[in-house]
């Protein structure tokens, strides 16, 4: 058993909760026993010095001499009234039986013997068994006055004391008076008896159960342990499967699961995402590595120098800018904090990124135009101006991109229902709807002759997602492309 483990420490726990428990109701019993006792004690105690109280009074009335303590001790014990003819000793006898009654008496077991242990007289119940039991532990320890006793005879449980006549030391003769325990008192101590004695029993029954216990609640951990020693970056596929687990352990066993799930999709997705930029960047590379090995074989003009030095530039600026976007996407995917939300006007945003976006399409000859819905207020919004910027540039750029001379790209703001509904809809060559479900991947392009990292579009989806929004696409073969950006405005949205 290993000290320091969780099943080690839960069966101690265990064990040391209920050994708590038995401690505690041990000393409730024996607190309630002991009080018992003493009050049981202190009415025999009564009930002796009573009875010598008895004896006394008779013998001033009979003579202090054996005779006369013969008949005191028989008259006593007798506890009877005097006859008619007994005159002097009427009151006594009166007297003593009212007090004996109140006391009990008649229902307790008296002895009177001398020191050497020879009885006078006893009550009628004690027969000579019990009167030898009395009789046995009749000893009162040296210095003592009286001393209390429990014996068992014919399935009964009797407190004795034994008190010395007048209560001397050193007296010649003594009373014992014995009375029948309560059964719940017998019962009381009985069940004290037997904790202690199967105490040990029962602490270790209890810390093999808390073992046991133990095992079982850990039993999914240990699961999960064994899998994930079997688990390793080239399979990811394993699972632990459901059983009769208890709701917690069921809880992180699914969550386990998931998160294998989310680490199997995640290192698909690197794997794929390392795929696609070792093949992007191998192509500028190469050209790079060309074009300086053809320069450096012999001598070349001007012109040609120039020229090799201009395609090198571009491809350079290919790399650095699939880089720069590649560090972009990383920051949007796992530094959110990156983005500084304020209030703006959509509306005056919007306008100055087409007025821009006019410019680059004047090249190509496109019309740019911009319709916004007349609300007679000012559109706004909470969002990172920065990033939005390159969300709107990102999709009006790839729609000047894709529409052919004297095209149009035509944009289209609509306030419902607290959202900014933005559509760019372009006259271009369109996308086939195989290519329309993965255009917002990473590195996906539609053709390899257009120019671009094919990362535009995926910066945007992102861009989108952190703002709470999302964007939508709809596209016909020939007829063009309609990219829909839904932002929630300022009234809804919320920071994350």
């Amino acid at each position: 058993m290993k000290f320091n483990s969780l099943r080690f420490e839960i069966s101690v726990l265990h064990t040391a909760i209920l050994g708590a428990v038995l401690i505690v109701f041990s000393s409730v019993l024996y607190f309630i026993s002991r009080a018992s006792f003493q009050e049981i004690d202190h009415q025999l105690k009564i009930k002796a010095e009573a009875v010598d109280a008895s004896i006394k009074t008779y013998l001033n009335a009979l003579g202090d001499d054996p005779e006369g303590l013969s008949k005191a001790v028989q008259k006593t014990i007798a506890m009877k009234m005097e006859g008619p003819f007994s005159f002097s000793l009427k009151k006594i006898s009166a007297d003593w039986v009212k007090q004996s009654q109140a006391l009990n008496l008649n229902r307790a077991y008296i002895n009177f013997f001398d020191r050497n242990k020879k009885i006078v007289i006893s009550s009628p119940e004690l027969d000579k068994d019990f009167r030898d039991i009395f009789l046995e532990y009749a000893n009162i320890p040296v210095g003592e006055a009286k001393t209390f006793r429990t014996l068992t005879h014919a399935q009964k449980s009797v407190r004795v004391i034994t008190y010395p006549l007048g209560g001397k030391v050193s007296g010649e003769y003594f009373i014992q008076v014995g009375v029948v325990q309560d059964p719940l008192m017998q019962q009381l101590r009985d069940w004290l008896y037997s904790i202690l004695i199967i105490f040990p029993l029962i602490l270790l029954l209890t810390g093999l159960v808390g073992r046991r216990q133990a095992a079982r609640i850990l039993a999914p951990v240990n699961e999960i342990t064994r899998m994930a020693e079997k688990i390793t970056h080239q399979d990811l596929s394993a699972r632990i499967k459901a059983k009769h687990f208890d709701r917690e352990m069921g809880s992180l066993i699914d969550s386990f699961n998931e998160m294998i799930a989310r680490l199997e999709k995640s290192f698909k997705h690197i794997e794929e995402f390392s795929s696609h930029v070792a093949h992007e960047l191998k192509t500028p590379l190469t050209i790079i590595k060309g074009e300086a090995d053809l320069l450096l074989r012999k001598d070349r003009s001007k012109q040609e120098y120039q020229q090799g030095l201009r395609i090198v530039i571009e491809e350079s600026e290919r790399v650095l800018k699939t880089i720069e976007d590649l560090l972009l996407l990383t920051k949007l995917d796992y530094s959110p904090e990156v983005f500084k939300f304020e209030e703006f006007d959509f509306a005056e945003f919007l306008s100055e990124i087409c007025e821009q976006s006019r410019t680059l399409a004047s090249k190509k000859m496109i019309v740019v135009t911009l319709h916004m819905d007349e609300t007679g207020s000012p559109v706004m919004m909470k969002g990172d101006r920065f990033h939005l910027r390159r969300l709107f540039f990102n999709i009006i750029d790839n729609a000047i991109k894709f529409t052919p001379e004297g095209g149009h790209v035509d944009i289209k703001v609509v306030i419902e229902q607290g959202k900014i509904i933005t559509s760019v809809a372009d006259t271009g060559q369109g996308i086939s709807s195989e290519n329309l479900t993965r255009i917002f991947d990473k590195f996906f392009r539609t053709d390899n002759i257009t120019p671009g990292n094919g990362l535009g579009l995926n910066i945007a989806w992102t861009i989108a997602k952190l703002h709470q929004g999302e964007i939508l696409v709809e596209s016909q073969i020939e007829r063009g492309t309609t990219f829909t950006i839904i932002l929630p405005s300022v009234a809804t949205t919320e920071r994350r």
